[in-house]
């Protein structure tokens, strides 16, 4: 039969015990939550999405510091000896419970104020170890698939130059000295360019395709394009024979770009087929492009002289026409200003064309007008007056 005496001392002992263990387990829970709360706002501040975040983190886990150290010293300064709790152990345990859940309450506030930046800290943490197995996984894709182009002759140099840069980076993925932010960075690179060469040497065989097309293409054009080189002089003649010579004077050595352009274009048109016929089908693409932007230039050479003489020979026949025509563009923009109230802003300026037009019309004397300055301001009086019209609309709808 026990005495009452040692009933009171064991329901004492089990309330110490119990006080020990919610002090313990507290403790346990502050550690984990602390944790990876630190985590979470190192991981912020490497990948540089919170300022300042560091410092206010100080704050709290320096609560969480001190609520530790409480119960440490509780433990420490009211051990349990042979199951049996140290008188004023309870009261120590308390304590540190109540400073352990203030901290955890002064943690969660924190999370809470800034949990979209310390959520997405923690989530880029935890994929980040995927995100590298990734990388690693794409790098040998691409690798497979550059090797496997080559090997059925459709050599593609960019994918080869993705893939060693994809490989290059690869390489830093290993450095323990990279930050989260860095590493992270590396990752996606290394993510992109080995994409990019599975897919640029997956693309190889077309692009080669397309190659080859284009070389037949490009031959026809680049044949097309020597008869109109040949047709500039005759054009270039015919303007100085009937026109005044400021009518041609800015197309002078029309004739010699064309031909120095149809040059180029001979030239990267063999470097294509020697690409294409040593299996780079990248450098073949170039070379074909190069040569049609060579072959577009020297169309525009012709086009700009076979262009101004029909259009000089067009205004010659009825230079009343173009007249007419801006004379209608400047009187219906007259029409919409007064309209809309607009005429003490646009007035002035749209009266100005009206002179300028006039004065144009008033240059065409003597045996050999100057045409093309004529037609130049003509349509430069239609192209005011269409500003002046989409201006005052604007103005209007204000």
């Amino acid at each position: 039969m026990f005495r009452r005496s040692d009933r009171r001392d064991d329901a004492a002992d089990a309330s110490a015990l119990a006080a020990r263990n919610a002090a313990t387990q507290g403790f346990l829970a502050l550690d984990d939550e602390q944790r990876a709360a630190a985590e979470a706002v190192r991981a912020a501040e490497e990948m540089g999405t919170a300022r300042r975040l560091g410092r206010a983190w100080a704050d709290v886990a320096a609560v969480g510091d001190a609520a530790t150290e409480a119960y440490l010293t509780a433990t420490r300064d009211y051990p349990i000896v042979d199951g049996r709790p140290t008188s004023g152990g309870k009261a120590a345990d308390e304590r540190a419970l109540r400073e352990i859940e203030r901290a955890r309450q002064v943690i969660r506030r924190f999370r809470d104020e800034h949990a979209r930046v310390l959520d997405e800290a923690a989530f880029a943490l935890a994929g980040l170890p995927r995100a590298v197995q990734e990388a690693r996984t794409v790098v040998v894709t691409a690798r497979a698939a550059v090797q496997r182009a080559e090997a059925e002759g459709f050599r593609s140099r960019r994918a080869a130059r993705q893939l060693a840069d994809a490989e290059r980076e690869a390489v830093a993925l290993d450095d323990p000295s990279l930050g989260l932010r860095e590493l992270s960075a590396a990752t996606q690179r290394t993510i992109d360019l080995a994409r990019s060469a599975t897919t640029l040497a997956e693309e190889a065989p077309r692009t080669a395709q397309s190659v080859r097309t284009a070389l037949v293409s490009i031959a026809t054009r680049r044949s097309a394009v020597g008869t109109k080189v040949e047709r500039i002089e005759p054009a270039m003649s015919a303007l100085r024979r009937e026109f005044s010579e400021p009518c041609s004077r800015d197309l002078t050595g029309a004739e010699r770009a064309a031909a120095e352009a149809v040059a180029e274009a001979d030239v990267v048109i063999a470097q294509a087929r020697r690409a294409a016929d040593e299996g780079e089908w990248d450098d073949a693409a170039d070379r074909v492009t190069e040569a049609r932007a060579a072959l577009g230039r020297a169309e525009h050479h012709h086009e700009s002289v076979t262009d101004r003489l029909a259009e000089l020979r067009a205004v010659r026949e009825d230079p009343s026409k173009e007249a007419a025509d801006a004379r209608f563009v400047l009187r219906d923009a007259q029409r919409l200003v007064v309209d809309r109230g607009l005429v003490g802003r646009f007035g002035p300026v749209l009266d100005a064309q009206s002179v300028r037009l006039q004065n144009a019309q008033d240059r065409l004397t003597g045996p050999h007008p100057d045409y093309w300055f004529y037609l130049s301001e003509l349509r430069g009086v239609r192209e005011r007056v269409r500003d002046v019209v989409s201006e005052a609309r604007e103005a209007a709808a204000r």
